[in-house]
């Protein structure tokens, strides 16, 4: 398996956690759970955040276009 697509398929994993993070979250029936879901949540999006960049500075110095 090529490096891009690892960080591409990671970054949907990132995606798929969010949206089950968002879920658990909407399903709390506490406060406190409903926080810990929000949480993970924003940590899901920031490790989006940065295998984007690393995927964008990969394909520059590949000169990927795509």
């Amino acid at each position: 398996m090529d490096v891009i697509k690892l960080i591409e398929d990671a970054i949907e994993a990132e995606r798929e956690a969010v949206r089950t993070y968002k879920q658990g979250a909407e399903l709390a029936e506490d406060p406190e759970t409903r926080t810990f879901f929000e949480q993970l949540v924003g940590w899901e999006q920031e490790h989006e955040r940065i295998l984007k960049e690393r995927l964008a500075t990969l394909k520059l110095i590949r000169g990927d276009q795509s």
